[in-house]
């Protein structure tokens, strides 16, 4: 008897230990899922932005020395005319002298557009003024996968655009599938209110997501503000809700190298949480439409109910006032106090119109009419 229950408690330990090692598994099996994800995009990302400087790089250094050729020339020449003219002192030489700082002003707004600073006094090395470094590199390859392209850096030779074309196909949508998972873990991760219940637990819900993006766009608006030298708080907190919002019209960029690994990962959270907090206030929003819809079906059923119900009393031929009458009215003030805004309506009034209403819908209907017919009947 004693080695039976010996038995059966060791069996009923096993059991114990094996869905414990299973729940495990499970665990493990879906922590793994999720890294591999965002491993899997972190070295897709890492890659796409080295190729990108290995096609980018090397044709901006070419057209950064070809512009900065180009303004020391149109500026030797006008210095050189503008000493003979004055030397000779013949001809119009105010035409020409415009003429030839035409010239020079055209080559200094095309040395702006490709990034070389004039004046050329400080003798910087182009490599030095190149926009396609790794990091930069990495951070334009971030802008194309999340959709939020900047434009500050952008593909100009046939191969960089080509590739570009290809990396985007086949990002965005692994890209996308990160954001959703980390979504859905966040919202997961998102505190339930234990007092409410139904429609006030969704609604305080949405509203502590909303605080919660409020927060970390202040942070990284913080973090920011201290990194861009010339940004102030509400410059790097619009650029937060620019970038994730993906709008990404690019106006305000970061521009400090050292730290774009660590923008990169604000980013990469930062969509998550949107697209979670987007989702849940997208779900309030329905769900409020769908109760409105419910009650004006339900304010419809019961106008048509009246109707029926004041036709009835009419062809009875009762000159009192029709139950219905009465729940028409009341219908039209309910409907009227639901249709008000907040800060019109009192409390008191929304409550009484709405058991005033309810009240008339259980009434029980009034009896029928009873006619009394008296015979008299005499002998004469």
């Amino acid at each position: 008897m004693g080695s039976k229950l010996e038995d059966s408690e060791g069996l009923i330990g096993s059991k114990e230990c094996e869905s414990k090692n299973s729940a495990w598994k499970k665990r493990l099996k879906s922590f793994l899922s999720h890294v591999g994800l965002l491993i899997t995009l972190m070295m897709y990302t890492i890659l796409g932005g080295l190729l990108f400087y290995e096609l980018e790089y090397p044709e901006e250094v070419n057209n950064l020395r070809r512009v900065e050729q180009l303004v020391r020339e149109e500026r030797q020449a006008f210095v050189e005319a503008a000493s003979a003219q004055l030397d000779c002192a013949g001809g119009n030489v105010t035409t020409q002298l415009a003429d030839l700082l035409a010239r020079y002003e055209r080559a200094v707004q095309e040395a702006a557009k490709t990034g070389v600073l004039v004046p050329l006094a400080d003798g910087r090395p182009v490599e030095e003024l190149t926009k396609w470094n790794q990091l930069q590199a990495i951070f334009f390859a971030v802008t194309v996968l999340t959709t939020i392209g900047y434009g500050n850096v952008a593909p100009s030779t046939s191969l960089g655009r080509g590739a570009c074309i290809l990396f985007a196909l086949v990002g965005i949508p692994l890209t996308l599938t990160v954001i959703a998972d980390v979504g859905r873990l966040m919202a997961a991760a998102l505190p339930q209110p234990p007092s409410a219940d139904g429609p006030l637990r969704s609604l305080a819900s949405a509203l502590a997501a909303l605080g919660l993006l409020l927060v970390f766009l202040a942070a990284g608006a913080c973090f920011f503000a201290t990194f861009e030298p010339n940004w102030a708080f509400f410059d790097a907190f619009y650029f937060c809700f620019i970038t994730m919002t993906t709008i990404g019209f690019g106006d305000l960029v970061p521009q400090t190298p050292e730290y774009m690994l660590l923008c990169t990962v604000y980013i990469l959270a930062g969509l998550g949480l949107t697209s979670t907090i987007i989702e849940l206030v997208r779900q309030q929003y329905e769900r409020s439409w769908q109760q409105l819809q419910a009650l004006a079906e339900m304010l419809a059923r019961l106008a048509d109910d009246a109707d029926r119900q004041a036709a009835a009393a009419a062809t009875c031929g009762d000159s009192r006032k029709a139950p219905a009458d009465l729940l028409r009215a009341e219908l039209r003030r309910a409907a009227a106090a639901l249709s008000l805004p907040q800060d019109k309506r009192g409390k008191a009034d929304w409550r009484h119109a709405v058991n005033k209403l309810v009240s008339d819908i259980n009434r029980p209907p009034p009896p029928p009419p009873i006619i009394q017919i008296v015979v008299y009947e005499s002998s004469v």
